[in-house]
């Protein structure tokens, strides 16, 4: 059976694992091949794989947002630490639009352009051409938690490769882990299209070392790629990163990937867990505590949710850190019958209704948190919001 597929188009596929009893639903995007495949490996022959229906991710629409996890962000802040002064990383952040305020004890997503400008920002303030490879060479794949126990609990690589690719969006919504056959290898990539920020380049090499990081938990950790590719590199500054990751580096790719042998695919985990259950996706999202955005008012008010510390986020503020110009967020949150004002003063609501009715902070606080300037000024708001004061609110609240 053969299909031609357009870029961005999905397959939603039953999947039925030579050792399962029952078939594990996962979607996998195919962007090169013909014919629609997951893992064309011994033991995984075509056959079993069950066509349900074709679908479109909403994520693919006409804005797709390239978000990154914010434990990611935090340790990639944290690793940056062994190679620059805290100093220099605190400059990069307000470059970026970030603070480190916003990645604690917060879950939820941050847009993948402000990671990469970090990086970039830090890395030509210490001169490190490959610091994005440094980053993702220390990375500690166990950051990721929940999901990290997901994908490397599978029984066999091939398995792995599949939970990561289903699971993706809870750890990097709007990319996708992309595999690529050769007559010897299936090459393993992360595509992030259109991604072309300032510090792609560093985001690109970091991908390589942690794609390689699920490999090694199979394989060993002597495990090498037999090549890496990367898009859109000088030939001149190739050497060291072919150094780093101690395998030849290929230029001019579609995206970051590495090369491993067909038959390394079928490696089984050296100590799979106990439970052998298959967790649903949003099992997993709930263990993560986290649900990726579909829609842009779902993204802005994560947003919102995740820069609270920072006190209330602008309109110019939330456009830098979603990596679209304010217009288009208008646009954006117009075509879904809303604005940025509407959302901002719902959530701020809704946050002023939790602190008073879950918490003793004093209301002249309260309305500094919630940006009013005058503790008058928020009374006036609140009463508008309830009819009631905030202390009478409160009260009401304490007698529930």
């Amino acid at each position: 059976m053969q299909s031609e597929l357009p870029i961005g188009v999905f397959l939603c596929i039953d999947l039925f694992p030579p050792d399962s009893g029952s078939p594990e639903r996962f979607t996998t995007e195919n962007v090169v091949v013909a014919k629609p495949f997951a893992l064309p490996v011994p033991g995984y022959p075509f056959e079993q794989f069950n066509i349900a229906a074709w679908v479109i991710l909403r994520q693919c629409g006409a804005m797709q947002r390239k978000m990154v996890n914010l434990v990611e962000m935090a340790q990639v802040i944290e690793l940056i630490g062994k190679y620059a002064p805290r100093s220099v990383i605190d400059k990069a952040l307000r470059s970026a639009g970030l603070d480190r305020a916003m990645l604690s004890g917060t879950t939820g997503f941050i847009s993948y352009a402000s990671e990469a400008v970090l990086v970039e920002t830090v890395a030509r303030t210490i001169g490190d051409r490959h610091l994005g490879a440094r980053i993702g060479r220390d990375f500690d794949y166990s950051a990721y938690g929940a999901f990290s126990h997901f994908v490397l609990g599978a029984p066999d690589l091939a398995s792995a490769f599949d939970r990561g690719r289903r699971a993706f969006l809870f750890t990097h919504p709007g990319s996708e882990i992309i595999l690529r056959k050769t007559e010897t290898h299936i090459v393993v990539g992360r595509n992030s299209k259109g991604f072309s920020v300032v510090g792609h380049q560093h985001i690109d090499e970091g991908a390589l070392f942690v794609i390689g990081h699920v490999v090694r938990h199979f394989l060993g950790p002597d495990w090498r790629p037999d090549w890496v590719e990367i898009p859109n590199a000088n030939a001149n500054e190739t050497a060291e990163l072919a150094s780093l990751i101690d395998a030849p580096v290929r230029i001019g790719s579609q995206m970051p990937a590495i090369a491993i042998r067909r038959a390394d695919f079928l490696a089984l985990n050296p100590g799979p867990p106990e439970q052998q259950r298959t967790m649903s996706l949003k099992e997993l999202g709930d263990l993560m505590g986290i649900e990726p955005a579909q829609t842009m008012e779902e993204t802005v008010v994560q947003l919102l949710h995740v820069t609270l510390a920072k006190g209330p986020l602008s309109e110019e503020a939330a456009a830098k850190l979603l990596a679209v110009g304010t217009r288009t967020l208008q646009r954006a949150l117009k075509a879904e019958g809303t604005s940025f004002r509407k959302l901002r003063l719902r959530f701020i609501e809704q946050h002023a209704r939790s602190l008073l009715s879950g918490t003793d902070m004093p209301i002249e606080d309260i309305s500094k948190v919630l940006g009013y300037s005058e503790p008058r000024s928020f009374r006036r708001v609140f009463n508008g919001w309830t009819g009631l004061s905030p202390s009478a609110f409160r009260a009401a609240n304490a007698q529930k």
